[in-house]
This record gives C-alpha cells, structure tokens and sequence, in this order.
C-alpha cells in the first residue's frame, strides 16, 4: 500500500512537472515572439528613417540640378550635351549613404491650372478622367461656383446653400484654389476621382483611372500646357487633340523633349487645329513637383515625399517651398 500511495504521489508530481514545463515553454514563446515583434518593429523605424533622409537627399540633388541646368549661363548651355539627361526626362534617380532614391519631376506648366482653366478644356478633363457625363457636370460648375466670386449657382453648381447642409458645414470659397486638395471640399469630387481608381474597361480588364489630383495645378499663370511635362491624360483633355497626336507627342517627348512648339506640329500625322494649339506651350515655369521616393538597400521599407519649388534667385536658397507632404502613400 505504501509503495502504491507513493507511486501515485510521484505520477502527480510528474504532471505538475510537465504543466510547470509547458506553462514556461508558453512564456518563453510569448517573450521570444515579443522581442521578435520589437526587434522588427526598431528596424523597420531604422529603415524609415533612413529612407526618409534618403528622399530628403534626393529632392536637394534634384533641386540642385534644376536650378543648374535653368540658371547655367547661356555660353555653358550650348555646351552641354544634345542628348537629354535625367532632368529633361523627368526622373532622377541616386544613391545617398546606404539607400537609393527616385525623384519624378513634373513641371506645374504640364498640368491644368484649376484657377485659370476654360470651361471648355475643364470639361473635357473630366470626360478624359473617366467621370460620369452626371457627375462631371456637377464638379464642372460646382468649381466655377467656388472659384468665382458671386453667390449664383451654375445649373448643376453649388453655393453656400449646399455646403451649410453638410457635416460639418462650411461655406463655399468664392475665391481661387490655394491648393489642389481644396477640390475634396468641391460638390461632387469624391476621393477616387480626386486620388484615382480602378476600373474594369469593356474587356474585362482592370484599369487604374487617373486622378484629378494630377491633372490640375494652381501654381502656374497660364492655361497653356507644356507638352513636354504634360502626362498622356492631359494632352488627351486639351480641346480638338486627335488621340493619336497625343500619343505621339507623348513618346516623342519622353525620348527627346521638343525645343519649340514647330517640331510638335512638324512631327505630328495629323494637323493640330485653331482650338488646340493656343493651349500648348514648351516654356518652362520655374515651378515643379518633385516626388521623392527613398529606400534603404536590401529593405522594403519606403519613404514618399511630395514638394512644389519655385526657382527663384531672388531666395538665399534659390528657391522656395511652396507646399511639402511627407505623408505620400508609397509609390
């Protein structure tokens, strides 16, 4: 009896052991998993932070290089090389420390100035942008609404009556864009026609929609677009464009910029028309939107910036800021 009693004491001995064990190896997988949580979560603030200087790194270089090739004296411009190089082509790219960077360039002149822009040409943005004839009439003149400076509404417009119903209510502008993101504020501007979508076209396949976020600008003083930063979208928008001509100036442009505005009409199939030709230009601005994108090697962590510059002489820096967002989804 006493040697049974004493095994049974042993048996649950043994199993408490083993839950002691258990419950151990429990915590020990819980610490580990924890630290290997902290751990990725300390190199993944490394590697942002390293992307981010990265980014920063290359919008200076970038910078610097634009303000060179704008500002070089007229005997070093005739030197440099007929070939086009990164700047004329819109996307620079390097190396800073042990990261890589990406910087697009897009002069402000190759978009549509929100503040400036005929109904005509407005309208046709918004057909090229995918947007419902319903819809794109009631953005049209819902932004002639808020850019102008009465309180009349256009047919399918919308004045303050409109925009004190909402939540919360504010009131319409009735004075030019500051920015481009003002147009979110704008009757019938949802966050897929402002940032973009995916759409099916009538095959089946699946087709990212352009934004409108990247046809407008309100940093230029002109409605003429330069053809040779303009994107594919917004030389199909411009009134009386053959599609084919678009598309042509487009591949051309990202081979060798035009010089002036005789080689794009020498170069096309098809003759632009009266109502096409005022709205096209090669003459730079001076503002950019540079979009850096920084990436530490061997990482898959990635840092965006987005700025508008204005080259200016007048500045210490040679150039000024006018908008900066380190908020940019990654590229």
């Amino acid at each position: 009896m006493m040697l049974r009693r004493q095994g049974d004491q042993n048996g649950v001995i043994l199993i408490a052991l083993v839950w002691v064990l258990v419950a151990l190896s429990v915590l020990a997988l819980s610490f580990a998993r924890e630290s290997f949580v902290e751990v990725s979560a300390a190199r993944n603030d490394r590697d942002l932070a390293e992307a981010y200087y990265t980014a920063r790194a290359g919008m200076a270089a970038t910078i610097y290089q634009l303000w060179g090739k704008r500002y070089a004296p007229r005997v070093r411009q005739l030197e440099l090389p007929e070939e086009p190089d990164a700047v004329d082509l819109g996307k620079v790219t390097g190396h800073f420390g042990t990261g890589t960077y990406e910087v697009e360039i897009q002069d402000e002149s190759g978009k549509i100035n929100l503040n400036f822009v005929p109904e005509e040409l407005l309208r046709s943005a918004l057909e090229v942008a995918g947007i419902e004839k319903t819809d794109a009439d009631v953005i049209a003149d819902s932004i002639m609404d808020w850019r102008d400076i009465d309180s009349a509404h256009h047919l399918n417009g919308a004045e303050d009556d409109y925009y004190q119903g909402l939540e919360p209510p504010y009131k319409a502008k009735n004075g030019r864009f500051d920015t481009v993101e003002e147009l979110l504020l704008v009757r019938g501007v949802t966050r897929d026609y402002f940032f973009g979508r995916q759409e099916r076209d009538p095959e089946g396949n699946i087709v990212q929609r352009y934004g409108l976020s990247r046809y407008f600008t309100v940093y230029t003083t002109s409605n003429r677009i330069n053809v040779n930063y303009a994107p594919l979208e917004v030389l199909l928008a411009v009134p009386g464009m053959p599609p084919e001509a678009a598309r042509v100036i487009y591949e051309r442009r990202l081979a060798r910029p035009f010089a002036d505005l005789g080689e794009v009409t020498n170069e096309l199939p098809t003759a632009l028309g009266p109502t096409t030709l005022p709205f096209l230009t090669v003459t730079p601005t001076g503002f950019y939107t540079l979009t850096a994108a920084g990436q530490k090697d061997g990482s898959k962590v990635k840092r965006v910036i987005r700025a508008v510059i204005n080259l200016d002489v007048r500045e210490a820096t040679k150039y000024r800021i006018l908008y900066w967002n380190e908020n940019i989804a990654n590229l």
